[in-house]
């Protein structure tokens, strides 16, 4: 199958809207393409697509019956300059969304849902994807949410509970009978359902506090910068995610995004940009980051590239190939944070290092630092 078959227009030529896509995979590794080609809705999606049956635009591939293949194509457009740039995360968790509630017309709470996931979630995530990309947890964090706010009328439907007669009584023995995680879950809907009525408002949704997390040895995480910063033998791309959770406690969700723009040079001193100022990369670890700068090519380039055109390496993807490696992600970045905020202000560490200043604070706590409770004025020894 050739590339100009499944983008014949009907004119037996290409579509001209879709030139520069047959360039783009003209391109390719030609035996890539060509098993991509061999599956039948590959092909009828890219046939749709050059006839006009399907509008070129991000809504149409939304909707359409194989949206693997429909993102896949989505990403592909994107690079060609044929549809307009659009936060993957963003259009995924309105994908997930739109099938969900399609499967949850008959539920008896279906309109409830419906407001929810529309009204609530959906406008949040498009306010916060203005401002800046969305992390990969922003997916799961909101199906989550979704999913046990629909567990939990399932669950009032089943005990014949009409929500506006919901009594806090019955709201507790809930809370006593979900798991941790369905109650941390299902607070996001409960506070919304609350203060918009849809619920009783004397209700009071219980907030669950958690304990600070598992760290590992100061010593422990000096032996795996070490390790990480010289050891040749592991790919350069999980080397340096590691080096920077333990050096700078940055999360994967951002890690994924950096580019070589993020890393630059002054005065012979390798520098990343972080948050402000720009952080110093100190050896042997600059030497890596140098390495995984010059392979991932002229900038904006991705210093850690996914399967996908222009998109970072899937969170989950990056997440595995550290945890094969032996990497304790969780303890290494608490120890690294409580470790940064122990030698200086949590404020500046928090502007420093792209936090923000309550995390950086509550980690001075559990730390045992005490830069909260300097007093203020001169503290100049008296002769």
């Amino acid at each position: 199958m050739r590339i100009e078959q499944v983008l014949d227009d009907g004119t037996g030529a290409i579509s001209p809207a879709l030139a520069p896509l047959a360039g783009a995979l003209t391109v390719k590794q030609p035996e890539k393409v060509l098993r991509w080609l061999r599956r039948t809705h590959v092909r009828e999606l890219l046939t749709a697509l050059a006839t006009g049956r399907l509008p070129l635009t991000h809504d149409a591939l939304s909707s359409h019956s194989h949206p693997v293949a429909a993102r896949y194509m989505r990403h592909e457009l994107i690079v060609c300059g044929l549809l307009p740039p659009v936060d993957k995360h963003l259009v995924d968790t309105e994908e997930w969304l739109r099938r969900r509630l399609a499967e949850l017309v008959d539920h008896p709470h279906e309109r409830l849902l419906r407001r929810f996931a529309l009204w609530h979630q959906l406008p949040r995530l498009r306010a916060t994807a203005a401002t800046r990309p969305l992390r990969a947890t922003a997916k799961p964090y909101a199906t989550q949410q979704f999913t046990q706010a629909q567990r939990f009328l399932t669950w009032l439907h089943e005990h014949s509970i009409d929500p506006a007669d919901l009594t806090q009584a019955q709201l507790d023995t809930w809370y006593t009978n979900a798991r941790v995680h369905q109650r941390h879950s299902v607070h996001g809907f409960l506070t919304w359902a609350i203060e918009h009525g849809h619920l009783p408002r004397r209700l009071v949704a219980t907030r669950l506090t958690f304990k600070p997390g598992t760290v590992i040895t100061q010593q422990r995480r000096l032996a795996l910068l070490r390790r990480f910063a010289v050891d040749d033998h592991s790919d350069a791309g999980p080397r340096t995610a590691a080096c920077l959770l333990l050096l700078y406690a940055q999360p994967l969700s951002r890690i994924q995004h950096l580019t070589t723009t993020d890393v630059t040079e002054h005065d012979g001193e390798l520098l990343i940009h972080l948050g402000d100022p720009p952080a110093p990369v100190p050896e042997p670890f600059a030497a890596l980051l140098r390495q995984l700068v010059a392979a991932a090519g002229p900038p904006p380039a991705l210093l850690f590239p996914g399967r996908l055109a222009g998109q970072p390496v899937a969170y989950q993807t990056l997440h595995k190939r550290l945890r094969k490696l032996g990497f304790p992600i969780k303890e290494a970045r608490i120890a690294a944070l409580r470790q940064l905020v122990l030698q200086a202000p949590a404020p500046v560490i928090a502007d420093a290092l792209g936090f923000h200043q309550t995390t950086a604070t509550r980690q001075v706590a559990n730390a045992g630092g005490t830069w909260s409770q300097y007093a203020p004025g001169d503290h100049t020894p008296l002769p």
